[in-house]
């Protein structure tokens, strides 16, 4: 694994991998190598490494990012304690002694549900209605070499899940690559022409701006990132043969509700509104994206038992590392929220203020898509930017 400076924090890093050690070049360096992207192996020191080990265990460890080294339960682990094969919840540092003991009196009961495998539900399907139009087949694309890996890497990565199986279907979309920042290559569906023929789904999305009100009067918020969270949701047997894929290794079809479709968000949403039916005035969630907020320690445990045994009920799984207990602020949507305040994102921010001065009517949209996400902050946002909108509009 490499220690790497994160694309939009040069200042923070992550760990990114697993990559291959080709060559030892002296006491601390090593020329390492990306197998799965198309980049030119790179020397590291060895502070900034560290072994990879396959994970077939899913045990959940909870890291407190300070404070007394108290013991754990038996079932979870404490920071520098575990074995090695652990998900990783990250507590608050703000965070009592106390406090982290309760948190560990809670969690291990829930610890199956901190996994890196998507679960799957039953609570919700996803269907795709078409109507009566007939079959849309499509040829796969012409992709190079290396793209031809790519593909049949994720096959063999999404086969052994159940995410999808070989197809004899009439229907079949192609695939396309999409290229990462950070060198690698994003395996999507192509759908529009599926798209174009479903009828759409009109259930609500909430509005950001009223989930981040709730959020911001809190005085203690956890998240949690569900995961992969369409890939949770099962298609009904007829939306399975809709949403075909055709390789030049073959065609296959989703067991689950796949990245591209129409009405996938809608589905989803209405799977976790349902999730946190009743829970309203505590627990709100966009799409994937679950928050628990509220004013007092002792209510905030309360609240988020009663979000993690909806979770386990539903038989839906979380991402660990994705999830923060216990803080005070919080980053959600976009946004810093917390004790009584909300905030945009300084990165974003920067990125506004170093946006080139648009050329095309394309580019007008961009910067309006970008900076209005942020509006809110702008005062007279609207009468700045009509007379833009209106000249995009033109033909």
């Amino acid at each position: 694994m490499v220690l790497k400076a994160l694309q939009a924090h040069k200042m923070e890093a992550s760990w990114e991998g697993p990559f291959t050690v080709q060559q030892r070049l002296g006491v601390v360096n090593y020329l390492t190598a990306f197998p799965t992207s198309n980049r030119k192996p790179k020397v590291y020191h060895i502070n900034s490494l560290k072994p990879f080990y396959s994970r077939d265990l899913k045990v959940c460890q909870f890291t407190a990012q300070g404070g007394d080294d108290a013991e754990w339960p038996e079932g979870v682990y404490y920071e520098g304690k575990s074995a090695g094969n652990v998900e990783e919840v990250n507590l608050s540092m703000t965070l009592g002694r106390m406090q982290r003991q309760q948190i560990k009196e809670l969690c291990p009961s829930y610890t199956p549900m901190f996994s890196a495998t998507p679960g799957l539900t039953e609570w919700a399907y996803h269907s795709i209605d078409t109507g009566n139009v007939h079959p849309i087949r499509a040829q796969p694309y012409r992709v190079s070499p290396q793209a031809k890996t790519a593909i049949e890497r994720e096959i063999q990565d999404m086969l052994p899940m159940g995410v999808i199986r070989p197809s004899g279907s009439v229907w079949a979309s192609p695939v396309i690559l999409v290229p990462k920042p950070d060198g690698e290559i994003l395996f999507c569906m192509d759908y529009r022409n599926l798209n174009a023929v479903t009828c759409p789904n009109n259930y609500p999305i909430p509005r950001t701006d009223e989930l981040l009100e709730k959020l911001g009067r809190a005085q203690f918020i956890s998240t949690l990132d569900l995961t992969k969270g369409y890939w949770q949701v099962p298609l009904d047997e007829s939306a399975k043969e809709r949403s075909a894929f055709i390789t030049y290794v073959g065609l296959y079809e989703f067991n689950v509700l796949a990245f591209g479709l129409r009405n996938a968000p809608t589905t989803f949403q209405k799977l976790v509104d349902g999730l946190l039916e009743g829970l309203g005035e505590y627990a709100v969630a966009y799409l994937d994206d679950v928050a628990i907020f509220s004013d007092s320690w002792a209510e905030h445990l309360e609240h988020l038992q009663k979000v993690f045994e909806r979770i386990r009920e539903v038989g839906l799984t979380v991402k660990a590392k994705k999830c923060q207990i216990g803080l005070n602020r919080v980053t959600y949507l976009g946004h810093q929220v917390g004790q009584g305040t909300i905030n945009p994102l300084q990165a974003k921010v920067d990125a506004i203020q170093k946006w080139p001065v648009p050329k095309s009517k394309k580019q007008v949209q961009s910067f309006l898509g970008l900076a209005g996400y942020y509006k809110l902050f702008v005062p007279q946002y609207s009468q700045i930017a009509t007379p833009l909108t209106d000249l995009t509009k033109k033909k």
